[in-house]
């Protein structure tokens, strides 16, 4: 039985090293720092409190491996700090960029197309 749960446990060690390491599977501290910073990013991304849809916005959120945003967020700018979430969100793209080169993180290198905001039920969305 002892020996069962050794292999088990060197056999579960082996696929995580073949799949890219223990820091890929979420133990790296470069990806909890990143993991903090979309938090505290969409946090500061205020969607609500906005009248007319002109008052909305969309930015970047995150990174891609081949280049640009992994998505979008929309935003109020009457009742968000823009100053705040734009350094918020450039120190997230800096954040993923180096997680993503330690855990050597491959993308599809799709587009990701930067939607236009609207406003529904007075919260600023992305389509």
């Amino acid at each position: 039985m002892a020996l069962r749960t050794v292999r088990k446990a060197a056999w579960t060690v082996a696929v995580m090293l073949a799949v890219g390491g223990v820091a890929a599977a979420g133990g790296s501290k470069l990806k909890e720092r990143a993991d903090k910073l979309a938090s505290e990013a969409r946090a500061l991304a205020n969607p609500r409190g906005c009248e007319k849809v002109e008052e909305c916005e969309v930015a970047g959120f995150g990174h891609k491996p081949c280049g640009g945003p992994r998505e979008y967020i929309a935003y109020c700018s009457r009742t968000t700090d823009v100053k705040a979430l734009q350094a918020k969100l450039e120190a997230l793209d800096a954040a993923e960029r180096e997680w993503q080169g330690e855990a050597d993180i491959k993308s599809n290198c799709g587009l990701t197309r930067i939607p236009r905001p609207r406003l529904e039920a007075g919260e600023c969305r992305a389509r």
